[in-house]
């Protein structure tokens, strides 16, 4: 992917979510924008962090609702991704 997509993805994330991610964590709702922590994990390849591993477990039951997704599910059905779940010991539903 190349650097320019990586920050655009980075920056839309990172402003879009602020507010509106609260108050759906707060609902119990389905929130991609909490997966920010692992989108260095995920586009670049980095380890992932302790952040990254407690929202990739709070949004399990959602994986597979963002795998249908047209504009996520190339990222959450990604090689890449599915090492960020076996490094945090998140076990993948199957959709």
């Amino acid at each position: 992917m190349k650097p320019c997509a990586v920050l655009f993805l980075v920056v839309i994330l990172t402003a879009s979510g602020t507010v509106c991610s609260a108050s759906r964590a707060a609902r119990g709702e389905c929130d991609p924008l909490a997966l920010r922590p692992c989108v260095p994990v995920i586009l670049l390849d980095a380890p992932p962090s302790r952040a990254c591993c407690a929202k990739l477990r709070q949004e399990r039951r959602c994986l597979c609702k963002y795998a249908k997704n047209p504009y996520l599910g190339r990222y959450i059905n990604s090689q890449s991704s599915k090492k960020v779940a076996s490094a945090c010991r998140v076990r993948v539903p199957r959709c």
